[in-house]
C-alpha cells in the first residue's frame, strides 16, 4: 500500500504550531498526520514523494476553475512584471470591483480586505455604525472567521463582555429567531448568516427561511449581512442571493474572487458603504488591501466565469456524485446522507469514526477529501465525470469494508 508524505509531529512544532497554520490542516479529526503538498495543477495535487491525489478540497472552496488555470497564471506573471506591491491605489482594484458590481445586483460599492474574516468584521462594524446598535445575531454552526465578536463561545482568550454583544439561534429555526427578535430586536444591529452554511458541513436553508430573514430584518430595522465568502461566485455569478432570490443589505466575499490568492471584500449599497473611511466615520485600512496580485488573479477568474459559465456542468456533476455516494452506501448498508448544492457537498456519516475511516481510505486510494466531517467537498470546472466515478468507486470499496463485506 502506497504511503502519503506526512510531516513528523516531533519536528513540526519547531517551526509551526502543531505543524500547520490552520487547525483543520492538522488532520486530527481523522486521526492522521498533516499532509505535505508540493504542487497543484487542474484537479491533481502532488506530495513531496511525487504521489498524485485527485483533489476535492479545492483550496477550501477558493478554486473553481481547477488549480493554476493558464489565464490566471498569465495574469499573475504580467502583474508581477509590473510590480508586486504598489502601496497606493491602482487600476486593478477598480477593475475587480466593477466585475463584482456587474455580477451582484445588491452591490454598488466594494471595499477589499485581506481575508473573509476581516470582511465580516468590517460588515458588522458598518451595521453597528448605521443602526447605532451594538448586538450582532449569529446562527449556531455558521462560521464568519475568527474575529473576537464573531467567534464568541468557540475560542479561549475572549473578553467575557463580548457575550452580551452577541445573540445566537439555531440555523433554520424561525420560531427561535422570532422569539429573540421580539425580546431584543431593537438592540440588534445585524443578522449575519451564511446563506448556505459550509463549516458544519453543507446545510441547506429551509424553504422560505432566507426570505423570512429578509422580511424580519426589514421589520426590525436590522442590517442583513450575507456571508458569501464560500457561496459567492460558486452558486452562480450572483452567489446565493441570486440563487435564492433574496437581497441582503451587505455581502462579504472571499475565496473565489481572489483566484487562489488571499482576499476578502465587503459590498453593498452606497448608503451603507459610504460610512467607511475616508468618506465616513467607520475606520478600515490595510497595507495589503487591494493587493495587485489578488486583483489580477480575481479579474482573470471572474472574466472566465462570465465568458464560459461552468455552473450547469458543475451542478450536473454534483448530482452524479451525490447519487453515486448514496447508492454505494445503500448497497453496503452503511448510513450516509450527502447534502449538496451547486458545486459543494458534505457526506454525513453516523459517526466521526466512520467519516475518518472513509476519508483515510480515500486518501490511500489517491483521492483527497476534507479531513474533517464539518467541511465541504468542492468541485471545479476541471473535474470530469471520470474523477467523480473514481470517488464513487473508492467510496463503495471503503463502505463495503466498513460493513464487513468482501
Amino acid at each position: 500500500m502506497a504511503s502519503t508524505t506526512v510531516m513528523p509531529r516531533r519536528r513540526a512544532p519547531r517551526g509551526l504550531v502543531g505543524g500547520v497554520n490552520s487547525p483543520v490542516r492538522a488532520f486530527r479529526h481523522v486521526g492522521a498526520e498533516p499532509l505535505l503538498l508540493e504542487t497543484a495543477k487542474g484537479v491533481i495535487v502532488t506530495d513531496r514523494n511525487g504521489r498524485r491525489l485527485t483533489d476535492f478540497i479545492m483550496g477550501w472552496g477558493a478554486i473553481i476553475l481547477g488549480h493554476n488555470p493558464a489565464p490566471v497564471v498569465r495574469a499573475l506573471r504580467e502583474r508581477t512584471r509590473r510590480g508586486v506591491l504598489l502601496g497606493l491605489t491602482h487600476q486593478g482594484e477598480f477593475e475587480l470591483a466593477s466585475r463584482i458590481i456587474r455580477a451582484v445586483p445588491s452591490v454598488q460599492q466594494v471595499r477589499f480586505t485581506v481575508s473573509g474574516s476581516e470582511a465580516c468584521l468590517i460588515a458588522a462594524r458598518l451595521a453597528r455604525a448605521h443602526t447605532k446598535r451594538e448586538k450582532i445575531l449569529l446562527f449556531d454552526g455558521c462560521y464568519h472567521g475568527h474575529g473576537d465578536s464573531l467567534i464568541v463561545g468557540h475560542s479561549a482568550g475572549l473578553p467575557r463582555a463580548l457575550e452580551s454583544q452577541v445573540a445566537t439561534v439555531p440555523f433554520n429555526h424561525l420560531e427561535r429567531l422570532e422569539d429573540v427578535l421580539r425580546r431584543e430586536g431593537e438592540h440588534i444591529a445585524a443578522i449575519l448568516v451564511e446563506p448556505v452554511p459550509a463549516n458544519m458541513g453543507v446545510v441547506l436553508p429551509a424553504e422560505g427561511f432566507l426570505r423570512q430573514l429578509r422580511e424580519l430584518t426589514r421589520r426590525y430595522g436590522i442590517v442583513l449581512i450575507f456571508d458569501e465568502v464560500v457561496t459567492g461566485f460558486r452558486l452562480g455569478r450572483a452567489g446565493a442571493q441570486g440563487y435564492f432570490g433574496v437581497t441582503p443589505d451587505l455581502t462579504t466575499f472571499g475565496k473565489i474572487i481572489g483566484g487562489g490568492l488571499p482576499i476578502g471584500a465587503v459590498g453593498g449599497p452606497e448608503r451603507l458603504m459610504s460610512l467607511l473611511a475616508p468618506e465616513g466615520p467607520v475606520y478600515h485600512g490595510g497595507t495589503f488591501a487591494g493587493h495587485p496580485l489578488s486583483m489580477a488573479a480575481g479579474c482573470a477568474v471572474l472574466d472566465l466565469l462570465e465568458a464560459e459559465p461552468p455552473y450547469a456542468a458543475l451542478q450536473r456533476r454534483l448530482a452524479r456524485l451525490q447519487k453515486g455516494l448514496e447508492q454505494a452506501a445503500a448497497r453496503a448498508g452503511v448510513p450516509l446522507r450527502v447534502s449538496a448544492i451547486g458545486s459543494m457537498a458534505t457526506a454525513f456519516f453516523s459517526s466521526r469514526a466512520r467519516f475518518a475511516e472513509w476519508a483515510n481510505a480515500l486518501r490511500r486510494a489517491g483521492i483527497l477529501v476534507p479531513p474533517s466531517p464539518f467541511e465541504a467537498m468542492f468541485l471545479s470546472s476541471a473535474h470530469r465525470d471520470s474523477d467523480i466515478d473514481r470517488l464513487i468507486s473508492a467510496t463503495a470499496q471503503s463502505l463495503r469494508t466498513m460493513a464487513g463485506q468482501p
